[in-house]
């Protein structure tokens, strides 16, 4: 037998394996390219809240700072010793305020209203329900 006979042929060719490795290289590119762009698009998420959020702690900040001032000042310690530790001042007079708890009035009860079905015959009542009429007269 002749040898060239059992030679076996390459199982891919030089061009198929070049086109092989493009493509290969061309799905690397798009899914890079694709997970880049996602990467992207996440860039300017939740910026509007984050500058809302910014907006609402410096409002918050010169609001302590201000209260901070505040708390510092002659104005506030006199105050706080007048109202909360009952400190007066040489001359002056402490009034307090008495309140009388009155007991209220108890609600009446309106009285009930009259139900004219009551004293109504079957017959005025099926005339009612089948007309929406005002009934006869007897």
């Amino acid at each position: 037998m002749d040898k060239k006979w059992f030679r076996q042929r390459p199982l891919f060719t030089l061009p198929q394996i070049l086109v092989l490795l493009a493509v290969i290289a061309a799905l690397f590119i798009a899914l890079d390219l694709n997970r880049r762009a996602q990467a992207g698009r996440l860039v300017g998420v939740g910026e509007d809240e984050l500058r809302q959020e910014i907006m609402q702690e410096s409002t918050r900040q010169v609001a302590l700072q201000a209260t901070l001032t505040y708390v510092q000042s002659d104005d506030y310690v006199a105050a706080y010793a007048r109202n909360e530790a009952g400190q007066l001042l040489p001359g002056e007079k402490r009034i307090v305020p008495l309140l009388i708890a009155a007991t209220p009035a108890p609600t009446l009860a309106p009285p009930p209203t009259p139900d004219p079905l009551i004293n109504a015959r079957p017959w005025q009542a099926w005339w009612q329900m089948l007309t929406d009429a005002p009934q006869p007269a007897r």
